[in-house]
């Protein structure tokens, strides 16, 4: 369950790093706080041999997930791990115009960000692919964040291709203790 944790605050961290850079307006960032946090996301791995399919949820209340797994000719799979309580993280300030390091490293070219029907949008041209990022507020509690993101090359001659997405969403329940 920690790599779980690890995990999962780790892709918040992305998601809020690359979504600072590309919204200097904050209104599309959650304030700091403490938030519960519910995740749906897909992958799937193409390549000339072989498919892989891979779907999650992050259910924030009881802090389980569940994974459904497919390969091509294969029967999907499914697991659970149940939760341990609610899953939350607390998240301090966000400083607009903060690149993440794993991405800065990457190479990557952020587009400032563009307000499309009442959200902000962003692409992210890398050498391995590209990410498309959506975030908007929902209510006066909650955010989310989708990330597109296509990673192409590598694998068997260079032909292999990634595609994940995932909707991320930010219920501010408090604030943080310490």
């Amino acid at each position: 369950m920690k790599r779980l944790g690890v995990t999962l605050i780790g892709a918040i961290a992305l998601a809020l790093a690359a979504a600072a850079f590309a919204a200097p307006d904050t209104r599309y960032l959650p304030p700091a706080g403490l938030y519960q946090v519910d995740i749906v996301g897909g992958m799937k791995s193409m390549s000339p041999a072989r498919t892989l399919e891979r779907n999650d949820t992050y259910d924030g209340e009881s802090g389980s997930v569940s994974s459904e797994f497919k390969r091509d000719g294969g029967s999907p799979a499914k697991s659970m791990i149940p939760g341990a309580g609610p899953l939350r993280t607390c998240i301090g300030p966000t400083k607009p115009g903060a690149l993440p390091k794993g991405v800065a490293i990457d190479g990557c070219k952020a587009t400032k960000g563009e307000v499309i029907n009442g959200e902000m949008v962003a692409v992210h041209n890398c050498p391995w692919g590209n990410m498309k990022i959506h975030m908007r507020q929902l209510d006066a509690k909650t955010w989310q964040t989708s990330m597109e993101r296509v990673q192409t090359g590598g694998g068997e001659g260079g032909s292999a291709r990634k595609e994940q997405k995932t909707v991320m969403r930010l219920t501010r329940v408090g604030d943080c203790q310490g």
